[in-house]
């Protein structure tokens, strides 16, 4: 197993999983294209700072939250085996080097001298309980990360063996993301995880969740540089108009994950940053697959022909993005630009020959504001665009818990949502958004299709021109099955007044940077 060997490169600061460097150039999935008004930093501590987010909290635990708030403070908490790139490669983090064996179905990781806030020494036993935890829980929201590891030892102090069930080339951008937590609280991690105040990033918990409030203090014993700010208020405001307003008045000094309408508010403005994140990932339309009209592929694929992109983005976004109807978002190694974003009312309308809604049909659309602020918008513009082919669309607004448990159940027709992957490696997407075995059903549609689980296992265990090549055939099958409908790459929209380069959210986390 000496095969394939990385040593450590030059790290600078990064923490948790999925997280990179704040940059101030745009381009495909991970770039932070920023507005020019942000004064200069000059690498001394910031004593404080209050960053709004509009996703409930539900969990400090990775097996049992999808919520954004909860993975951005998990970004500066936690620090994983290996982290995140501007450009969306992975280098070491606690990991100082990793071994593959020749077939990719094994890995030995030598871990760097570090420690959690507490400053005890952060083992191998460590980085073996965690995973070992997360692979035993039922119904974990990571099951397609862990699910891809059989086995995880600790063979001495500084070393962790790997083994795969399949080839895992992309095990640094995948499972090496995940966070690392004391081996000694996840003997109860229920109770660690009400309240984990001993951590292994850069911050630890000064005082937990209350009145929608967070606060961080920067961790002592941090194994990289001190983080830039030393005191971090994380605050729930699921209005972003309040949000804005808190900006602006010097209450908040970063409002994430904004709607577009607010971010054309500042835009342009003297004072606040505007900062749009390319992620890699997309915004969609779920569409259940295992009953009702959309069942029927032909009827899934009028309403991909059907639905006018190009109209939905300007009117949500703007100039901050473009339209998708393919699977592989821009940025990521296989997008194809050459996949036709136009509404086709003609294509859509043959397509529906045929099918139970040829003379027009009924369907539902659950959305929720919560998570994406601009779910109504989106909601009523579908129900227009499909009444165009003859297809009613009733809405229903639900609260986002409601929306979650609607999904689980499959107790939906069409649901406005978004997938992402934590690096640019295509193993994740495909897990969660197309994998009909995988735990989250192909994205929560139920779409199952051998052919398609075939070409993401090859994928998943092939490197360089052979798994472009796999990852063509997956568009194209994609096409051909049509499970859910893309409109536009996901994109993260926020405003700060903090100098430019210090806080962040990027990909489906968040970045701080460290004192010069």
């Amino acid at each position: 197993m000496t095969k394939k060997s990385r040593g450590l490169v030059t790290l600078v600061a990064a923490v948790a999983a999925a997280t990179v460097l704040a940059g101030c150039a745009g381009g495909g999935g991970g770039g932070v294209a920023a507005s020019p008004s942000a004064s200069e930093w000059d690498g001394a501590a910031i004593p404080s700072a209050v960053i709004s987010l509009a996703a409930q909290t539900a969990s400090f635990d990775p097996t049992a939250t999808v919520s954004a708030t909860d993975r951005a403070v998990s970004a500066l908490m936690n620090t994983s085996l290996f982290v995140v790139t501007a450009d969306g490669e992975t280098e070491p983090g606690l990991a100082e080097s990793v071994t593959y064996s020749d077939d990719f179905t094994s890995a030995t990781v030598t871990l760097r001298d570090a420690k959690f806030s507490d400053g005890s020494p952060i083992t191998a036993e460590d980085v073996a309980a965690t995973i070992n935890r997360h692979k035993a829980v039922e119904g974990s929201r990571i099951a397609s990360t862990t699910n891809r590891i059989s086995t995880v030892t600790a063979t001495d102090e500084s070393t962790v063996e790997f083994t795969f069930p399949s080839p895992y080339p992309s095990f640094e951008g995948q499972a090496g993301l995940l966070a690392i937590f004391p081996a000694s609280a996840m003997a109860d991690a229920d109770t660690y995880f009400q309240a984990p105040t001993v951590t292994s990033g850069q911050y630890t918990i000064e005082e937990g969740w209350a009145s929608s409030k967070l606060e961080l203090t920067a961790s002592p014993n941090f194994w990289g540089e001190a983080p830039a700010v030393e005191q971090v208020t994380f605050e729930i405001i699921p209005d972003g108009n309040s949000a804005l307003s808190q900006l602006q008045s010097g209450q908040v000094d970063f409002a994430g994950d904004l709607a577009p309408n607010f971010i054309t508010q500042v835009a342009g403005d003297a004072g606040p940053q505007v900062l749009m994140t390319d992620v890699y990932g997309f915004f969609d339309l779920r569409l259940q697959n295992t009953r009702g009209p959309f069942a029927d592929a032909d009827v899934r694929k009028a309403v991909n022909a059907a639905i006018d992109r190009e109209a939905i983005v300007s009117s949500i976004w703007g100039e901050y993005n473009t339209p998708q109807s393919g699977f592989w978002p821009a940025g990521t190694d296989a997008y194809d630009d050459s996949k036709p974003v136009a509404q086709d009312l003609d294509a859509a309308k043959e397509f529906l020959k045929g099918t139970e809604c040829e003379s027009g049909c009924t369907v539902d659309m659950v959305y929720s504001d919560q998570d994406f602020a601009f779910s109504g918008q989106l909601a009523l513009m579908v129900q227009q665009q499909l009444e165009e082919i003859g297809m009613t669309v009733e809405l229903e607004k639900v609260d986002g818990a409601t929306l979650v448990d609607r999904l689980f159940a499959a107790d939906y027709d069409i649901v406005p949502g978004a997938m992402a992957s934590a690096s640019n490696t295509p193993d994740q997407l495909m897990a969660n958004a197309l994998l009909g075995t995988g735990p989250l059903k192909s994205e929560f549609t139920g779409y199952n299709s051998e052919e398609m689980n075939q070409l993401i296992a090859q994928v998943n265990a092939t490197t360089g021109a052979e798994r472009l090549e796999a990852q063509a055939a997956v568009e194209e099958q994609f096409s051909e099955d049509q499970p859910f409908v893309t409109l536009a790459p996901w994109v993260r929209g926020s405003v700060s007044t903090l100098p430019d380069g210090v806080f962040t959210l990027v990909q489906s986390m968040a970045r701080m940077e460290s004192q010069n």
